[in-house]
């Protein structure tokens, strides 16, 4: 029988007999994850506290800003000593004026890495079948812990290399602007025509292969052409470049990578002005007009306004005007197409 050799392997790794008794098998497989994400984190809510001179309530704000229940973490380590004493103690007042909505975009950002690590393990790692092997299973478990704690050492230098790009894109951005909330910016979106339709008899399997290509493959051509990401919702992707070409280019590009599945044709529109910028995301009616035209178009087809330059490597045929949501005036649109 696996589960006493299960049982026993776990307690050579260290596993207390507390933490062995009464799991079943697949919470003893975890269990040798847990014992690597947990190591070190010896330290409680108040030992970190007295550590750091603070209250311990003052602590736990800390990490309610970070989106974390205290009750729901297994535990502390020198690393969030380091964080408190850093976020406690500054006197520059840096953290004081942004830290709040930082800390915030931080914790999101940190939740939606590890859901989706989470979730890349479960559906393409873990295998689970009468036949499989439990130690094995519980060993690549670890293993696959051990690796996230890799990833995030490395997360300092992929994010110091980011920041570096950012900058440089916010002072293109910002160029003749006085407004700090304000940059000059083209955006775009591109969505999949039909997809609630399709995600309604399609399988789960089938749903995931297709948002994960679509996400692949705009955050490829996105970086390959010059522009950016700006987030993924599903079926649509949000876009944004300084040049407004180089944002129909992504979106066209796209559209001419998807599939030939009628269920699912892509469809983009684009826009260029003035955009509120907040916490990596734009807003403002620029960006609703580019989503507006996204809908107002066919699939197969990229719209944009009139204003909007999308330079010559671009054709525009007149698409008429359109009575959009939110515009009192009629819009006169164009389809993008590449120049012959």
């Amino acid at each position: 029988m696996a589960e006493p050799r299960l049982r026993a392997h776990l307690a050579g790794l260290g596993a207390t007999e507390l933490q062995i008794a009464d799991l079943d098998d697949d919470d003893l497989i975890g269990l040798a994850g847990d014992m690597r994400l947990a190591g070190g984190l010896a330290l409680t809510l108040d030992d970190v506290a007295r550590r750091t001179g603070c209250r311990s309530d003052e602590v736990r704000v800390i990490y309610e800003g970070l989106g974390l229940r205290v009750e729901d973490l297994a535990g502390f380590g020198d690393g969030d000593v380091a964080l408190v004493s850093l976020i406690a103690n500054d006197t520059s007042g840096i953290i004081d004026k942004v830290g709040t909505q930082l800390m915030r975009v931080a914790g999101n950002a940190a939740s939606r890495l590890a859901e989706a690590t989470v979730a890349a393990y479960v559906q393409d790692v873990e295998h689970r079948d009468d036949t499989r092997d439990l130690i094995a299973e519980a060993d690549q478990n670890a293993l696959a812990s051990m690796l996230v704690l890799v990833l995030g050492d490395l997360l300092p230098t992929i994010f110091r290399h980011h920041m570096w790009t950012s900058v440089r894109r916010q002072r293109v951005a910002q160029q003749g602007i006085a407004d700090p909330e304000v940059v000059r910016q083209a955006v775009g979106f591109v969505d999949l025509v039909g997809f609630t339709s399709f995600s309604r008899v399609a399988s789960p399997a089938e749903l995931i292969a297709m948002i994960e290509d679509f996400e692949r493959r705009a955050f490829e051509t996105a970086q390959r052409l010059g522009g950016r990401i700006v987030k993924s919702i599903g079926d649509e992707v949000m876009i944004a470049a300084s040049d407004a070409g180089v944002v129909a280019a992504i979106a066209l590009e796209l559209i001419s990578t998807t599939g030939d599945d009628p269920a699912v044709a892509p469809r983009g529109g684009v826009s260029a002005g003035d955009v509120l910028f907040r916490l990596g995301d734009y807003y403002g009616p620029v960006v609703n007009l580019a989503s507006r035209l996204t809908a107002e178009a066919v699939p197969g087809e990229v719209l944009t306004d009139q204003s909007t330059d999308v330079g010559p490597d671009m054709t525009l045929l007149p698409a008429g005007r359109r009575t959009l949501k939110g515009f009192s005036e009629p819009v006169t649109v164009w389809t993008v197409e590449p120049a012959s």
